[in-house]
């Protein structure tokens, strides 16, 4: 058994193949996997999951993250009672826990660990200092290759990304990391609470591959396009173009709603930001 967590996996021999000669081995590379697709060799998930491979070695850690303003934290100084209230409430199993500011990160709590310290102590005994554990922090540059490593010697499934000045950008979870591997992984959690979010009484954060039907009944719309399902597709198509990286394009809707593209990952929407329009919101705090 090797002690590097990097030997041996699926990216490393892929890698090691083109090493000596990076770009002309990558090209022979895929030229042979591309034939072992097409002579049903390799089957499509197989395929899928060597080009995820291939790729992982060449992305960053910024390229994958939720960034700091999709992200879900809570702040030490507020009361641990409502926080608390607050973290149930949510989808997530870490939790970074920030000082007055999101670039003042000073640990993550693990739902384990309250349900852990609250069985043996009991919720009204549960304090900051019993729940907090030190968070792992990595520049938002790093290779995926490199934090997934981290991420394992640490034992840490969770990384507070960081820019070149130290402050904080983003988060990226051992999930978002192989899901550029394997491809989307939807527990129970994905499909039933996570489609959407939302971020205050006018805005929800929405993850793009929502199907349009579910979309349209959550929201009232009556959003339809041939052979496009999903409210990804929708934008992408009404834009005609496929946005950067940090790009934000909108596409506003006849009822004044207005939706914005916000995370990519590579050539796939993510999540797409849901903007009410103003009025609506004054007519609901009226009621």
């Amino acid at each position: 058994m090797t002690s590097d967590p990097a030997t041996g996996s699926l990216f490393g021999k892929l890698r090691s193949r083109f090493s000596s000669n990076e770009e002309s081995g990558k090209d022979q590379l895929q030229a042979e996997i591309d034939q072992l697709h097409a002579g049903n060799v390799l089957t499509d998930t197989e395929y899928s999951m060597i080009e995820g491979s291939m790729a992982f070695h060449d992305k960053v850690a910024r390229e994958v993250m939720v960034p700091r303003t999709d992200a879900f934290m809570i702040d030490i100084e507020d009361d641990l009672e409502e926080n608390l209230d607050d973290i149930l409430r949510q989808p997530y199993s870490r939790i970074p826990v920030y000082r007055q500011d999101k670039d003042q990160i000073v640990g993550v709590i693990h739902i384990r660990t309250i349900l852990r310290e609250a069985r043996q102590h009991g919720f009204d005994q549960l304090t900051y200092d019993r729940l907090i554990s030190p968070p792992l922090f990595a520049p938002e540059t790093i290779e995926l290759d490199n934090l997934l490593v981290q991420m394992q010697t640490s034992q840490q499934q969770l990384a507070i990304l960081t820019d070149e000045y130290g402050g904080v950008t983003g988060l990226a979870s051992i999930e978002d990391l192989l899901e550029e591997i394997v491809g989307d992984i939807d527990d129970e959690v994905d499909k039933a609470e996570v489609l959407v979010r939302q971020l205050n009484d006018r805005q929800f954060v929405i993850y793009g591959k929502m199907p349009l039907t579910d979309f349209n009944e959550r929201f009232g719309t009556d959003l339809e396009m041939e052979d496009v399902d999903t409210l990804a597709g929708y934008m992408i198509t009404k834009l005609g173009v496929i946005p950067g990286r940090g790009e934000q394009l909108e596409v506003p809707l006849d009822n004044g709603m207005v939706l914005t593209t916000k995370r990519m990952r590579g050539s796939r929407l993510l999540t797409v930001l849901l903007t009410l329009p103003e009025e609506n919101y004054e007519e609901e705090t009226e009621e």
